[in-house]
């Protein structure tokens, strides 16, 4: 259907012509009949209308995005079903995607990447505010208008789609996959976290020309965004100033609560680090939904002054002292969330496969390693 529909009208619109196409769908230049004005037109696969349960949140939750009023983000002026196909209409914006920049000019300079970061931070923001997560962050929806002016599309598209295809179709979303959050990828309750990580992968390809894991492989990206840390911007740029690589790496830490609290968090450290300002210290002002960020941690007093602090330690309390600082990165390796969650994870594979037999060698060599990496290198661990 969705290939038939150019030169001819439909729910309510005379279809002009095909300007983009999509694993979700067709988009068309078209005109709204009733008010005689330009719009873009979205039709979706025929497939996607005969989910009820999509049908019904699509048309929620396009009533939720119609209801955002933002510059940065694309107006929608209705949404519905014609001939049992789904439709969105929206503000026609001239010029390309971001996507299709990014393919000709490989990068963006990096005060241009801030400030179209910044753009995408404030839209998020916006979305957040009324509750609604994007899910689908990534350049082919950002639109760039004159005088780079950015638009983020299609909220209330990508919601029941991310949950369903990342494993059963992944083949049909494997550019989104380079901007997938790990807690999409177990499919974990999903929050404005979820879009700050997306961001995050946004921004290291704006400033590289390159996503942070270009697996070769649908598993590989997977595996990647659940357990690698991305590489230094600096090793794949020259002269990439370091505090670029804080903030990205802030935005990209595994856990959705050791990321920014907000995507205009982000868009902020973006732009700091693209004005020449230092590289904030990310580890030590981390701040938490809910609360303010937290002071550097200062030094334990008996490390730096003991003769000021307390009074001279007896053989036997000095020697436990150093058996604590000697075990406890082992300790800490031993015991990390993230280690113990994918040994778990791994073996409860083994248990609904019927191959726990083979599953459990493959689990201790998984978490073995994990460990070996966390204790090494607990910094990098720290990081993301």
């Amino acid at each position: 259907m969705s290939d038939l529909l150019t030169d001819r009208e439909f729910a309510g619109y005379r279809v002009d012509s095909v300007v983009g196409r999509g694993g979700m769908g067709v988009v068309y230049r078209a005109t709204d009949l009733a008010l005689d004005r330009t719009v873009a037109l979205k039709v979706l696969v025929e497939a996607l209308a005969e989910d009820p349960e999509f049908r019904r949140r699509f048309v929620a939750e396009s009533k939720t995005a119609a209801s955002l009023d933002h510059p940065n983000i694309v107006p929608i002026y209705a949404a519905g079903e014609c001939e049992s196909v789904l439709y969105l209409a929206m503000r026609f914006v001239p010029g390309d995607d971001l996507r299709t920049v990014l393919h000709a000019e490989r990068r963006l300079a990096p005060s241009r990447a801030a400030r179209v970061i910044a753009q995408v931070a404030a839209a998020l923001d916006a979305a957040h505010a009324s509750g609604l997560v994007h899910r689908d962050v990534k350049p082919a929806n950002v639109l760039m208008a004159k005088e780079d002016h950015v638009y983020l599309s299609d909220f209330g598209l990508s919601k029941r789609v991310m949950a369903d295809t990342v494993f059963t179709r992944a083949g049909d979303v494997l550019g989104t996959l380079d901007y997938i959050a790990p807690e999409q990828i177990r499919r974990e309750t999903l929050s404005a976290s979820t879009d700050v990580y997306a961001l995050g992968c946004m921004a290291f390809d704006l400033l590289t020309g390159e996503v942070p894991f270009p697996a070769d492989t649908e598993e590989g990206k997977l595996w990647a965004h659940l357990s690698e840390p991305p590489p230094r911007l600096g090793a794949l740029v020259d002269g990439m100033p370091s505090a670029f690589d804080r903030a990205v790496r802030h935005a990209l830490c595994k856990r959705p609560e050791d990321r920014f609290a907000s995507a205009g968090e982000l868009g902020a450290a973006i732009q700091a680090a693209a004005g020449g300002m230092p590289a904030r210290d990310f580890e030590q002002t981390r701040s938490r939904r809910g609360s303010v960020p937290r002071p550097a941690a200062p030094a334990a007093p008996w490390r730096s002054a003991p003769a000021a602090r307390t009074p001279a330690r007896r053989p036997a309390v000095r020697a436990a002292v150093a058996r604590r600082e000697r075990d406890q990165p082992l300790l800490t390796a031993l015991t990390d969330p993230f280690n113990l969650v994918l040994l778990a994870v791994l073996l409860a594979v083994g248990v609904a496969l019927g191959t726990v037999a083979l599953m459990v060698p493959m689990a201790l060599v998984v978490y073995g390693a994990g460990v070996v990496r966390s204790y090494r290198d607990p910094a990098e661990r720290r990081h993301g």
